[in-house]
């Protein structure tokens, strides 16, 4: 547990603009920055005032109407709204609502894994895949964020996640490195950094180590934090006072948000080439949810039992995030006050 103050500069001014999550609390697994929304709608509501739910800057709609536009990965929604993406970007792969299962991936396990599209030059039959050119001229100048939903029944809460995320050049040539979600093999539940440095994980081309509850590379995603009357420090649930914030939100509203500083910069040098050069690149999602077979023990905790978690991408520009004016709020205090909660919990 950490109990953090912060002095923050007040302000209730927001805009529909590019979201800065600079200074926004975040903890690193693997090659991955992950922030939690709840906490983060709270913490700006505290400070600005306003409420935590819409019209907060950290409260995201993630209705199937809301999603309908931004690329959809992996769903448990029906309908061609959702499931089907625009020329370039591989469908989403779906897994039925309401079904209780141990484990799904985009290898076809437990999904209805999608036809590949023509005009992406490299596609596997593990992966989501997409063409660069196409996510350049979705993203439109902004950086990718991947949108979470957690979704499991409120007798089981959390899930086990690990992604892997990569580029290949025009004749499937790795670009850059492999870059993941992981744990980096501690103990489930535990492991990530604090404002860590997501550049720095570099294993090679891996498959997720399991183990429980030791050594593991799937992440702990989902599951209630309580917060002390000061907002600040963790205490355990049922505390009087205190505040819980569940993070696992349903299929209506994102409860994480993850970003990885390393794409960023490997998007920013290939979105310089010409459209017909960059359109021979290919970004590949391997996506790994629930208990894998090789976990050694109960999957209480780690199964899927609903069906309807979400991911999707969304560009940094996306109209439908409103933010704090640049420069008007200081973010540190609650990037600090978020440290804290996600150690326990997060995606």
């Amino acid at each position: 547990m950490m109990a953090v103050a912060a002095a923050f500069c007040m302000t209730s001014a927001a805009q529909a603009e590019l979201l800065d999550l600079t200074g926004v609390g975040y903890f690193t697994y693997g090659n991955t920055n992950v922030y939690s929304m709840p906490i983060s709608a709270y913490q700006y509501s505290v400070i600005n005032g306003g409420p935590t739910g819409p019209g907060n800057p950290y409260y995201i709609n993630s209705t199937p109407g809301a999603i309908k536009d931004l690329v959809v990965i992996y769903t448990g929604a029906s309908g061609t709204d959702v499931t089907t993406n625009t020329a370039g970007f591989q469908d989403a792969y779906q897994v039925p609502s309401g079904v209780t299962q141990p484990f799904a991936t985009t290898s076809g396990t437990g999904v209805v894994t999608p036809a590949e599209k023509s005009g992406i030059t490299t596609v596997y039959t593990n992966t989501w895949d997409a063409n660069l050119s196409s996510l350049s001229t979705f993203l439109d100048g902004g950086n990718p964020l991947f949108l979470f939903n957690n979704n499991e029944t409120n007798a089981d809460q959390n899930l086990a996640i690990w992604a892997k995320l990569w580029i290949t050049d025009g004749v499937g040539g790795l670009y850059g490195q492999y870059l993941y979600l992981s744990n980096q093999g501690a103990a489930y539940g535990s492991g990530g950094t604090p404002l860590g440095n997501a550049k720095a994980y570099n294993p090679g081309n891996v498959e997720p180590s399991a183990g429980n509850p030791g050594a593991t590379d799937y992440v702990l995603s989902g599951g209630d934090v309580c917060l002390d009357a000061d907002g600040i420090t963790i205490v355990p649930c049922g505390t009087p006072g205190s505040t819980k914030f569940n993070h696992n939100l349903g299929a209506n509203q994102v409860a994480y948000v993850a970003e990885l500083p390393l794409l960023n910069d490997y998007l920013a040098v290939l979105f310089q080439l010409g459209s017909s050069d960059l359109s021979k690149y290919s970004l590949h999602l391997d996506l790994r949810l629930g208990c894998d077979p090789a976990w050694n023990g109960a999957c209480d905790d780690l199964k899927i039992d609903n069906g309807f978690e979400q991911l999707f991408l969304a560009s940094s520009r996306a109209p439908f995030i409103n933010v704090p004016e640049p420069g008007s709020l200081a973010l540190l205090g609650l990037g600090l006050f978020g440290l804290s909660v996600l150690r326990r919990r997060t995606v």
